[in-house]
């Protein structure tokens, strides 16, 4: 039971607050340490993403696909595009388009005993409709529906057909082309519809529906730089060269020219530069970060007497210089510029980045490249393959591996480090360094934290005793006041 100053005049609740306060000193530190571990811990997490961002962009360069960019252009457009895969050959090819592919299609008119006068269907009913045996779905339709809505349930069970309905009548087209599109059927469409099968209905129950000539599709034919060839589709793929026709024009040669695409390989040059730059900059900048000693992380009691901004703009302060001189992110941009600058041994001579045009600056700029976009241009014209091995070369040993293997090994091996400092927000129990720290310090102020309510409520008890002693001698003081003035009377 806890007793105010009532007898002692004083006020007790005041003084036990301001004697807990002062216990919560020591407890008001640790929770400052606690996080700013935890901001610590942060800081390395959004710079192991930064990292990983640079690694990805990094290991691309590590594809030979990534060097290996073809473009592909065709003098007539209106008769053919192109484009090209890194497996194209480079040079120059004819096409003459002389049929393009086509699809199976069918017009058919619905039996007129099977309608109704306003044109909808008279009874249920359902057939089996596909392009081949095995993707065959049951179509229905149900009495009182019309053409259009048995169209529409046709294209919604997806079956390679298209079709459309109109005035009594009903188009089916095969979304495959050449000679061997068809449809397969069943009996009950044929007398819905009427036609014949190609073959005998099999066990099954589906066969081949019977196509006039220019019912069937048809193969696109073309000739290639002399040779004659047939495709199904429109869209085919030779030499690692994807060509799609649009028209046919026979005697009309249109030229194919494939050559290595110089843009695509310096626009991802030139993104790996930009984000290597971005990537230093950001880690010299925490690195470099003034610290602020006398702004230490706001306690609960501290930012419930501060306004929102007021509160930002402290922790901002507090924040600063959390890694500054950093020895993990010192030993990060270290080995990532010995990477860069490394010379990469080959069959054909020593290489570095400074023979394509990307060059260090000077000192003060903290390892920041430059590019040099005609040299570049020049070089992969030159000789596209001794540009691709300066970053993809694989070789035995280290000097023999090219600039984008070694930065990943780099980053992959600091990533991990703080991994091991940091963790993870991934993962649900952190084991990392800070982690532990962190835990350490939560146990220490749920320690701190029971030791102060004890010492709270000891405090209590003291002065409670005491308040109950001067009411006790208090009341002993009035009884004797009492007798002597009896005694007087």
């Amino acid at each position: 039971m806890r007793i105010s100053g009532l007898n002692s005049g004083m006020d007790i609740d005041q003084i036990v607050s301001d004697l807990v306060k002062a216990q919560r000193i020591p407890m008001d530190r640790v929770f400052q340490q606690k996080v700013k571990a935890e901001w610590k811990r942060d800081a390395y997490r959004d710079v192991n993403t930064k990292l990983s961002r640079f690694r990805n962009l990094a290991f691309d360069l590590t594809l030979q696909g990534a060097f290996q960019k073809k473009t592909a252009s065709s003098s007539r457009t209106d008769l053919l595009t192109v484009s090209a895969s890194g497996a194209a050959g480079e040079g120059r090819y004819d096409i003459v388009v002389e049929k393009l592919a086509t699809a199976a299609r069918v017009t058919a008119q619905v039996d007129s005993a099977k309608l109704a006068e306003d044109g909808s269907f008279e009874q249920d009913g359902s057939f089996r409709l596909g392009i081949d045996e095995e993707n065959a779905q049951t179509i229905e339709y149900k009495a009182g529906e019309t053409l259009e809505q048995l169209a529409a349930r046709i294209n919604e069970k997806k079956l390679g057909i298209n079709a459309f309905a109109h005035e009594g009548r009903i188009s089916l087209t095969t979304t495959a082309t050449g000679k061997d599109a068809q449809f397969v059927v069943d009996q009950a469409f044929l007398d819905v519809f009427g036609g014949q099968f190609k073959e005998p209905v099999g066990e099954s129950g589906l066969g081949q529906l019977q196509l006039d000539a220019d019912q069937s599709g048809q193969d696109a034919q073309v000739t290639i730089n002399g040779l004659e060839a047939t495709f199904s589709s429109n869209t085919f793929e030779f030499n690692g060269i994807t060509v799609n026709l649009l028209k046919a024009e026979e005697g009309t040669a249109v030229t194919i020219e494939v050559k290595q695409d110089v843009d695509a390989v310096v626009d991802k040059v030139k993104e790996f530069v930009d984000l290597y730059n971005e990537l230093v900059g950001e880690l010299n900048k925490l690195t470099r970060e003034e610290v602020y000693r006398d702004f230490a992380p706001l306690t609960d009691e501290q930012k419930e007497a501060m306004s929102e901004k007021e509160i930002e703009l402290w922790e901002e302060k507090a924040k600063s210089g959390l890694l500054r001189s950093d020895p993990l992110l010192n030993s990060i941009l270290s080995e990532m510029r010995l990477a860069l600058g490394s010379v990469v041994e080959g069959e054909g001579g020593n290489t570095s980045l400074r023979e394509i045009g990307i060059t260090t600056g000077s000192w003060y700029e903290y390892g920041k490249l430059y590019l040099n976009e005609d040299k570049l241009r020049a070089a992969i014209s030159e000789d596209p393959d001794r540009v691709r091995d300066l970053f993809t070369a694989n070789g035995a040993t280290d000097k023999e591996k090219g600039i984008a293997r070694k930065l990943t090994s780099v980053l992959d091996r600091q990533m991990e480090r703080i991994t091991d400092t940091a963790g993870k927000a991934s993962i649900p129990y952190d084991q990392s360094f800070l982690g532990n720290r962190i835990r350490e310090y939560e146990s220490r102020l749920a320690d701190m934290e029971e030791r102060l309510i004890r010492y709270e409520e000891q405090q209590w008890r003291k002065f409670s005793a005491m308040e109950t002693a001067l009411g006790k001698l208090y009341a002993q003081s009035d009884w004797l006041y009492q007798q002597l003035m009896a005694m007087q009377g």
